[in-house]
């Protein structure tokens, strides 16, 4: 290998490396959260935090309004022209409107909070947990702006540094306020994650960002940008509402039918499968969609994806594998003995999270390339996906396995249509390629086959 080609591929993976090291830093406190919250609460009362974590983080997408994208396009597209002025629009425009978008939610969430109870978990009995769920959601929006800004300049430290303040915070308020409070103690620990982050990283980073803050522009709303940015951010609001609505509804049903214990050893098994998801997320869109954002057409995007496919997916495959078969230790060591019966429903979920960096991955370049109207169907692909393998499965007398199966459904079903449309799009991949994802497909669905017998 040429020294050339050696450097680029060190700096890619030390790239990866950064951005890995946000989910890491992120996965860790999450286990450290998960194991304290299943020690104290058990099962049952694991599934009833993730229902109520679920509707903060839709309810913090409706906050958002969707401008956390649209930002991290305009970001990137005035680094390239190096216009600052534009960029410093673009912000404080999506900072106000998010601003609205949170003080609805919160109105929303704290009048409603029995109501809401009632549809998630079959009774007004958690309408608390509602509530602060609520108010944790607002972090959850401005949480979304910064995002957008940081993944606009492919800034993965002050990524690192969001997720290490704010776990660091959100560990210290869970371990200090389940004992007492219980399932308060835990909701509290998950809401004050998003704000601890934000105070941190502005603290922190205050000089890198301070021309693209300051000054403030008169009036911080720009209606005519804040129409732009609702125009792309709409399809991202819908495509997020959507997804996470997708889940929530069926996990509702889920709970309804298999119980709340049940839905615990499922968040386990979810969660874990989403963290190694994340790995390669978190350079798809903190890294790579910044820099394909600053491309021509469609034949620059596909000579950018294919460089960066096949070893994304010769590194993913192993790792999903690893997680396969190590599922009974990590439930076991990072929740407890109870959470055992969880490793069937983990094999395949980690399946379908393979099949969404495939289809991640291939897609990466879907906005530039086509717009909102390439990118809002393949968005929204997995929640249809979800949403037509439970609706089979689910009578199909699997017990506990319908919605992990319908889970990995859902994966190979985006990862399908995404590269149709894709493809469509001129941003094709080679025979070898896609020879790859379809062998590891294969291989994991037999490990995840072998692993839930």
């Amino acid at each position: 290998m040429s020294t050339s080609r050696f450097t680029l591929w060190w700096d890619r993976s030390l790239r990866f490396a950064m951005g890995s090291g946000s989910i890491f830093s992120g996965s860790l406190f999450g286990i450290i959260r998960n194991k304290w919250l299943a020690t104290h609460l058990h099962a049952a009362g694991l599934g009833v935090l993730a229902q109520t974590s679920s509707a903060q983080a839709w309810l913090g997408s409706l906050a958002n309004m969707g401008v956390g994208f649209p930002v991290a396009h305009a970001v990137g597209a005035a680094r390239g022209l190096g216009n600052d002025d534009d960029a410093r629009r673009t912000i404080w425009t999506a900072l106000s409107i998010t601003s609205l978008g949170s003080l609805f939610v919160a109105a929303l969430g704290l009048t409603f909070a029995g109501p809401i109870s009632r549809a998630l978990l079959g009774s007004t009995e958690h309408a608390l947990l509602v509530r602060v769920a609520a108010l944790g959601a607002t972090g959850i929006a401005f949480q979304g702006v910064l995002f957008g800004l940081f993944a606009g300049r492919s800034d993965l430290r002050a990524n690192l540094t969001l997720s290490l303040v704010g776990g660091i915070v959100a560990v210290a308020a869970t371990l200090a306020l389940v004992p007492r409070w219980g399932l308060a103690g835990g909701a509290v620990g998950l809401a004050v994650l998003a704000p601890a982050g934000i105070a941190g990283v502005l603290l922190l980073h205050r000089r890198s960002y301070a021309r693209l803050l300051t000054p403030v522009p008169k009036p911080p709303l720009d209606l005519a940008l804040a129409r732009s940015i609702l125009g792309v951010g709409a399809a991202a609001l819908v495509l997020t509402l959507v997804d996470l609505g997708t889940m929530l509804a069926v996990r509702s049903n889920y709970l309804s039918v298999n119980g709340v214990a049940a839905n615990g050893l499922l968040q386990a098994a979810l969660a874990l499968s989403q963290q190694v998801g994340t790995l390669f997320y978190a350079y798809l869109s903190n890294y790579a969609f910044g820099k394909v954002s600053g491309l021509g057409g469609a034949a620059e995007i596909r000579v950018y994806t294919r460089r960066h496919w096949r070893p994304l997916m010769l590194l993913a495959a192993p790792i999903f594998a690893l997680a396969m078969v190590a599922s009974a230790p990590l439930l076991h060591l990072l929740y407890s003995s109870r959470f055992d019966p969880a490793r069937p429903l983990m094999a395949w979920t980690l399946w379908g999270e393979f099949c969404r960096v495939g289809m991640n991955a291939w897609a990466v370049g879907a906005l530039p390339t086509g717009g909102a109207r390439l990118w809002l169907p393949i968005g929204i692909a997995p929640a249809i996906g979800l949403a037509l393998s439970y609706a089979v499965l689910s009578h199909a007398n699997l017990g506990t396995l319908s919605l992990p199966l319908a889970y990995a459904g859902a994966g190979l079903f985006s990862l399908c249509f995404g590269g149709i449309a894709m493809s469509r799009a001129g941003v094709t991949l080679t025979k070898q390629d896609l020879a790859v994802v379809l062998g590891s497909a294969l291989a994991l669905a037999a490990l995840a086959r072998w692993v839930s017998a």
